[in-house]
């Protein structure tokens, strides 16, 4: 708004004020002068700028000397008590003014650092959403490649990079389920494993008459924790679904994942034959072992627990009891 439309709107609103108190306050205005002014010095300090307050300052005291004290009609002010009056509305307006010039500024200031911290925020979003899409790009791509080389490859081999497709998978669900909060980027146990576990339907147990049901509670877990999580999760159903029920076995399978207290504890268990099968021609479930144990083992000391193989009846369950806060 141009300078003089501000001083211009500032001298109306004095105007008015002299107005109306002459037209229907003219007894209070002869007790009061000086009140009926405050609002409009406020106004002009909040709407324009400090200048603007003291202008309106100014004019009033002029105002209320011209109009409302004896002599009237004259700015000479005779009464002793109304030049106090007079030097102290003047000293008050100019600090309203100012303290309120002071207030909008930092109003301002605060809504402007305000918007720039939530540009900040959404740019980072964006910044996250896009290395999550280019990761996801990355891990799809080497999945492609190693199942095209599957299909060339020998049974064992084939096996071998299936198994290996699974666990970048794996590893790739983790970046489709990315969340910042409070400067950390984490991942909700619930969606991810439940995802995990619907994956695992398809690619494991399609064909088979086993069942595998997942509950995870909802917690919000680091990147650190959440990718060797998961890579527990698949090699354990893997297993199980490899070893537990043999001759086309019906059974269950069970992911639960819940926090007891300081720890985060995952037990992967089934209702197969177990490791103490007492049927006859049917192998007794073996023990995690080879590579997938191994691997395992490195997953869980990064979670700083270890793998505890329990012996159930009937079937075995994997238990692996994770710290809440890790010394990573």
């Amino acid at each position: 708004m141009p300078v003089a439309l501000r001083y211009a709107i500032t001298a109306a609103l004095v105007a008015f004020v002299v107005w109306a108190q002459m037209t229907w306050g003219e007894e209070a205005g002869n007790r009061y002068p000086f009140l009926s002014f405050i609002p409009v010095i406020f106004a002009a300090g909040a709407l324009f700028d400090r200048g603007n307050g003291f202008f309106a300052t100014v004019l009033s005291a002029l105002a209320v000397s011209y109009f409302f004290l004896h002599p009237r009609h004259s700015l000479a002010v005779i009464n002793p008590s109304d030049q106090g009056a007079l030097l102290l509305f003047v000293v008050i307006g100019f600090a309203i003014s100012s303290v309120v010039e002071a207030l909008h500024v930092g109003l301002v200031s605060l809504a402007i650092e305000h918007e720039r911290a939530s540009e900040a925020v959404r740019d980072r979003d964006v910044l996250l959403n896009e290395l999550s899409h280019r990761t996801r790009n990355d891990f799809a791509n080497v999945v492609t490649l190693l199942n095209l080389q599957s299909r060339s490859a020998s049974e064992e081999a084939r096996e071998a990079l299936t198994s290996a497709a699974e666990r970048v998978q794996t590893i790739a669900r983790v970046h489709r389920r990315l969340d910042l909060r409070d400067e950390h980027v984490v991942v909700d146990t619930k969606s991810y494993l439940g995802e995990l576990c619907a994956d695992l339907r398809l690619s494991r147990l399609a064909m088979r008459p086993i069942a595998l049901e997942c509950r995870a509670e909802s917690h919000a877990i680091s990147l650190e924790k959440a990718v060797p999580l998961g890579l527990i999760i698949n090699e354990s159903v893997t297993n199980a679904a490899k070893h537990a029920f043999p001759n086309e076995r019906q059974g269950n399978i069970i992911v639960h994942f819940q926090r007891a207290g300081d720890v985060y504890k995952l037990v992967v268990a089934d209702d197969g034959i177990g490791r103490t099968s007492k049927e006859p021609d049917v192998a007794a479930q073996p023990s995690p072992s080879g590579i997938g144990n191994r691997l395992m083992e490195m997953l869980a000391a990064q979670l700083g627990s270890k793998i505890e193989v329990e012996d159930r009846s009937p079937g075995i369950a994997i238990v692996v009891t994770i710290p809440v806060k890790t010394a990573k």
